[in-house]
């Protein structure tokens, strides 16, 4: 029997699905997201798929007592369901007969301090920093732990683990919560600062309207890691914020460039060669920007357009009949922009 993947994970993606735009794609061209999933309805499974219960992971531990991936199994499903003291027990079974297995250490200390049995999860945890020192994550849960034991010594000590090994994992928090202002505090005291490190300053400043100032810190990310793809976009988008194009135009180069697959970096760059007035250099980049995602509406749009500006009727009529399904709305923008290039009434 094969270990299951992780229960609460897709528990979680089955009960919500929604997609996400990137934080760092300011001004690109987003996929429309899909429709939540009904809360009322039951998602079908794939056909030949068996139906798995706890009742089905106990008889697979009961017809095979010693095989830790039953266990970890019954364990992972217990911990769904909320019976935490029911799986550290699975879970230190698989922790004793393979003491290199991490999962089974983090899931234990997960379900003993979800039981608030707290010495037992940092026993657990403890037993798993072995296995991975360099865990950032692990020494966190360690020292959350810790704390709830009353011991704010060992809690300081995993807490200071933990910033040496994410130096900008507060800034980020902060950040993510829209405390902009404390986060650049945070990420000045930051002594070690990493590429990272400025990028997210970067990200922080352009959130505060500190263009000048982003540009600096997005272009010090760059010097620490030159094929920091992100760095290069973001510092496209402060640039355009600063309505300098041309230097705009160089930083989403430098993004497509590091970056072939990103959509949104040709996006931008064909939004920048349409300020600077260069619809073919335009062109280019939102056909690009369409090879990569061909649902994204707004791209074959602008294609058109930059290709009416070319006096290309034929290629922007093809995009004309390729959003008529994806943008009924846009498709009629179109062709009326298409007309006026013919000088059709």
């Amino acid at each position: 029997m094969k270990r299951l993947p992780a229960l609460l994970t897709i528990c979680a993606l089955l009960l919500s699905v929604a997609s996400c735009k990137s934080e760092s794609v300011p001004d690109a061209s987003a996929d429309k997201a899909n429709s939540p999933t009904n809360a009322n309805t039951e998602p079908t499974p794939p056909p030949g798929s068996v139906e798995l219960s706890t009742a089905t992971l106990q008889k697979e531990v009961t017809e095979h007592p010693d095989d830790p991936t039953s266990h970890y199994n019954l364990g992972t499903a217990y911990l769904f369901e909320g019976k935490f003291h029911e799986a550290a027990t699975e879970f230190k079974f698989v922790a004793d007969k393979n003491p290199k297995d991490f999962d089974a250490h983090i899931k234990m200390g997960i379900a003993y301090a979800s039981a608030n049995e707290l010495e037992e999860a940092a026993d657990a945890y403890r037993r798993a920093t072995k296995l991975e020192p360099d865990n950032a994550e692990l020494r966190q849960r360690l020292a959350d732990v810790y704390e709830k034991a009353g011991k704010p010594a060992e809690a300081a000590k995993q807490r200071a683990e933990f910033v040496r090994l994410q130096p900008n994992g507060h800034a980020l928090e902060l950040y993510k919560a829209g405390k902009y202002e404390e986060a650049v505090g945070e990420l000045q005291k930051i002594s070690g600062k990493n590429a990272e490190s400025y990028y997210l300053l970067g990200n922080t400043l352009l959130k505060l309207s500190q263009f000048k100032e982003a540009v600096s810190s997005y272009r010090q990310a760059l010097r620490m890691n030159p094929k920091y793809a992100d760095a290069s976009f973001q510092l496209g988008n402060a640039f355009d914020r600063l309505n300098q194009q041309e230097d705009a135009a160089r930083a989403f180069q430098d993004a497509a460039s590091l970056n072939p697959q990103d959509a949104d970096a040709f996006y931008n760059l064909g939004n920048t060669f349409d300020k600077l007035n260069r619809p073919k250099d335009a062109a280019a980049a939102f056909g690009e920007s369409v090879r990569l995602r061909p649902s994204d509406a707004d791209a074959r749009f602008h294609l058109a357009v930059a290709q009416l500006r070319q006096g290309n009727t034929a290629a922007a009529s093809e995009q004309y009949e390729a959003l008529k399904s994806l943008n009924p709305e846009s498709a009629d923008k179109l062709q009326q922009l298409i007309r006026q290039s013919t000088g059709a009434k």
